[in-house]
């Protein structure tokens, strides 16, 4: 986070809109949030995989900026 926490949680999907970031998990069928956090608040996430032998692989995720930086609105 930016103000240099860390936050772990398990989700199955990552999306953003103009402002937010979601993580989400499926049950039933349905996405159901995770968490949801703003844009700004967020310094980086990354992803979790794990290769076939069981060593986990750590990947860096890009995000977009927030609405209103660097002129988007």
């Amino acid at each position: 986070m930016t103000d240099g926490s860390l936050r772990t949680e398990q989700a199955l999907r990552v999306r953003t809109d103009a402002h937010n970031l979601y993580l989400e998990d499926r049950a039933a069928g349905d996405w159901r949030p995770v968490l949801g956090v703003r844009l700004d608040q967020v310094d980086t996430i990354q992803r979790r995989f794990t290769e076939n032998d069981g060593r986990w692989v750590w990947l860096t995720e890009s995000l977009p900026a927030p609405a209103g930086v660097l002129g988007w609105h």
